[in-house]
């Protein structure tokens, strides 16, 4: 059909681009009002004058269009750094964490009010984002339990459902029972197998063993995974049933003594029971890729793939030992051993010779319900790029009190706004917006940040800088980073700024280069130790659905100190209080200072470098190292034996191509910066478009193999963990037990695989044009 428009029509249109081109240049054009650039305290007049300028009609070349980099401002940097206070971070933890708040709660509504009161006296715009969710919570009447029934039937011993008081200040009425959210109400018997920690190896491990899973009750040391997936992989072995404890190997390394544990240390004592959701999904369960706004179509339960089918319940390790002390079987592999103390852990599948004829009856009283609550969105509007989003994000919900998750992070968040917010009372603005947000109900599955995601697909996709999340400030004394590649400088330039919080006189990045040192692998450096992304927080929805570059970092417990630990001993649990992290973990809270100061450092340069700190060079490098891996761990010569090496070697030569695409386009943007671009607005967001909506061009729009929800091609987290990183992730799912497969199933995989290196092939190709020069198509 072709469509005629008249002359007038064709006027307004001509009129509408000229608006839209000197909207453009207001945007972009930032001119000096000092010699040193400085923002704070600009006049009236000067704004005025600057404005003038901006609509000055000559032609672009002819303008002093000199842009201010407010970023080189280092002294206006260092007094924002060193204006964040811990004992504002006190008093703001000690406010979060006084009563237990799980997801849309009367306390977690509370504080959704007061972070939002909080937020506006700062100086912030607040608005509410409110959804509906799918929660899951356990009958406070009729606590879970196990039972353990004698040949009789007669029960002999019962689990208990909450930790033992150890200090009367932390009892409080509305604290949870402990529950793995979104197990389903049931009630099975049978008799017991150890899995170790419930992952694919050690299933593997037991089948190579001759330990059958069906019909039985798992039980399972936490760690290592992601417990939904601990769970999955029980079920889909045929298990009826799990229990998961927290092992004293793992929570309570120097003894169980009482003086060895909480409330003397951060070490769990037996009673300690880690909570927890098992959903493999993200965002509210019944609306999986839509956003869940009242009104909208909503699925019935019993269609949610990623909800577990077995009921699951998790105990301490004192409850733990009473049931492996009657368990049967041969005695497990060394390295599957605990630390519970005399107990030989074994493999199970019967009852030992004294217990002959007892079972193990786990009953599962959970409940889910619909549920609204709202997210917290604060935001300081840009003032050069107003259409350009930095976030800094944290969510609200715990399990508890939850002193370390989230409300170590949520402090931090909350000191953060407010030095911001104070900048901006002085006349500050940044370049572009930064929007801070409080999420809610992650907990139960990423709900609150993913269904942001959804409704603002549009513009978070087209405007969204980086997000910058930390779930957890503070849980110990050493720094644990992550960054998508194209951003890990970000956070380097970070660690080289902001002070070591034992040492005032040196960076936390001298410190922490002198630290790795001492590690397994002493050649690793302070680069190095940004890592890849893994899921498990509110993060995933913009690297791995939005294809939006993301940090997330946390000071994590000591491994020089303490080897092993995959998280901290109280997590989870209702040990996790504002005791814990006031007087053990972190006393007068410089660690939390210091994690504050990093996200504030992050916030400032993504939001005020003229020239967006994004490059390719550790981009290129991950992506190098995974080719690398795949030829030593053999994955290459596995394609060439079933027909796949062709695709392989098409998708490694565009990747080559974008390689040399990244390696000429780098030196374009340094030459242009030289020649100075920034005085040139329409060239400076050409620039920086490019560098910035790269990441989006790594995304399947019907997402990796079997998983819509994650997008991201080159990395994202392993379907068999969600906790973990994984580069080419879509290779490693469809090679995942492959040999295991008949010869029909195993020759269709192979297809499938085929199929996806060439949708990698076609990813490298449009990632190397869409760095082309900005007149080419």
């Amino acid at each position: 059909m072709v469509i005629r428009i008249d002359k007038k029509i064709w006027a307004f249109i001509a009129a509408g681009i000229v608006v839209a081109f000197v909207l453009g240049i207001i945007i972009g054009n930032v001119t000096a009002p000092g010699g040193d650039g400085k923002r704070l305290g600009e006049t009236s007049s000067q704004r005025e004058s600057k404005e003038i300028k901006s609509l000055d009609p000559r032609p672009t070349n002819q303008r002093d269009l000199e842009s201010v980099d407010k970023f080189q401002n280092k002294e206006l940097i260092q007094q924002t750094l060193e204006s964040v206070s811990s004992e504002k971070l006190r008093d703001f933890l000690k406010e979060l964490s006084k009563e237990p708040h799980i997801a849309a709660s009367a306390r977690d509504e509370e504080l959704t009010s007061w972070i939002r009161s909080q937020w506006k006296e700062f100086g912030l715009d607040v608005s509410l984002s409110t959804y509906d969710f799918l929660l899951s919570y356990p009958n406070q009447t009729n606590p879970n339990k196990i039972h353990l029934l004698d040949a009789n039937g007669s029960v002999e011993w019962t689990s208990r459902h909450k930790e033992e008081v150890l200090r009367q200040e932390d009892v409080h009425p509305d604290f949870i029972h402990a529950f793995n959210a979104y197990t389903p109400n049931a009630d099975v018997m049978g008799e017991l197998v150890f899995v170790n920690y419930g992952r694919v190896e050690d299933l593997q491990e037991l089948e190579k063993l001759g330990v059958d899973l069906r019909g039985k009750i798992a039980i399972s040391k936490y760690g290592k995974i992601f417990r939904g997936n601990r769970v999955k992989n029980c079920e889909d072995k045929g298990a009826i049933g799990v229990i998961m404890f927290s092992d004293p190997a793992d929570v309570a390394v120097q003894g169980t003594d009482p003086e060895d544990v909480y409330p003397y240390t951060f070490f769990l004592p037996e009673s300690g029971i880690q909570r927890g959701s098992t959903f493999i999904g993200s965002g509210d369960p019944l609306s999986p890729g839509w956003t869940s706004l009242k009104g909208a179509y909503r699925m019935s339960a019993d269609d949610v793939e990623g909800l577990p089918k077995i009921p699951a319940q998790p105990i301490g390790y004192g409850d733990a030992k009473r049931l492996l002390t009657v368990m049967g079987g041969e005695p497990a592999p060394q390295n599957w051993q605990g630390k519970i103390a005399n107990v030989t852990y074994r493999l199970g599948g019967s009852m030992d010779g004294n217990h002959e004829g007892w079972k193990v009856r786990l009953v599962v009283n959970n409940y889910m319900e619909d549920k609204e609550s709202s997210n917290v969105i604060g935001v300081i509007k840009g003032e050069e790029e107003p259409d350009r989003y930095v976030l800094l994000s944290n969510h609200r919900d715990a399990w508890g009190y939850g002193a370390i998750d989230p409300s170590s992070g949520t402090t931090s968040l909350m000191e953060v706004a407010r030095v911001l917010g104070a900048l901006t009372k002085k006349g500050w603005k940044p370049r572009r917006t930064l929007v801070f947000a409080s999420w809610a109900a992650e907990e139960s599955g990423l709900e609150g940040s993913y269904e942001w995601v959804y409704d603002k697909i549009h513009k978070i996709m087209s405007r969204a800088v980086s997000v910058i999340n930390v779930d957890i400030c503070v849980k110990g004394s050493i720094l644990r980073p992550s960054a998508s590649p194209i951003i890990k400088d970000v956070f380097l330039e970070a660690i080289k700024t902001v002070k070591d919080p034992d040492n005032q006189s040196r960076t936390y990045y001298e410190f922490y280069k002198e630290y790795i040192k001492q590690d397994e692998n002493p050649d690793e450096t302070v680069e190095d130790k940004v890592t890849g992304l893994g899921s498990g927080s509110d993060h995933a929805g913009f690297i791995f659905y939005a294809g939006v570059p993301a940090m997330y970092f946390d000071f994590s417990v000591d491994k020089h100190k303490y080897p092993g630990f995959g998280s901290y001993p109280a997590y989870h649990t209702g040990f996790e209080t504002f005791y814990l992290v006031d007087k053990i973990i972190d006393p007068g809270f410089k660690y939390h200072r210091t994690c504050s100061q990093l996200s504030t450092h992050m916030m400032l340069h993504l939001g005020e470098a003229s020239v967006l700190p994004f490059t390719t060079q550790h981009l290129l490098y991950e992506l190098e190292k995974a080719l690398d891996n795949m030829v030593k761990n053999n994955v290459t010569k596995t394609l060439e034996a079933n027909g796949a090496m062709s695709a392989y070697n098409l998708m490694t030569q565009k990747l080559q191509e974008f390689k040399s695409a990244s390696i000429e386009w780098s030196r374009r943007r340094d030459n242009a910066v030289k020649d100075g671009v920034i005085k040139d607005p329409l060239k400076l967001r050409m620039f920086n478009d490019q560098i910035m909506l790269l990441e989006r061009v790594f995304l399947l729009p019907t997402g990796l193999p079997g998983r819509p929800d994650t997008r991201h091609a080159l990395f994202s987290p392993s379907k068999f963990n969600s906790y973990g990183s994984s580069a080419f992730p879509g290779i490693s799912d469809l090679l995942h037990e492959v040999d295991k497969l008949g010869m029909e199933d195993k020759k269709s995989r192979f297809e499938e695989i085929k199929k996806h290196l060439s949708d990698l092939m076609i990813v490298f190709h449009q990632a190397k044009n869409w760095l082309s020069n900005f007149d080419e198509l």
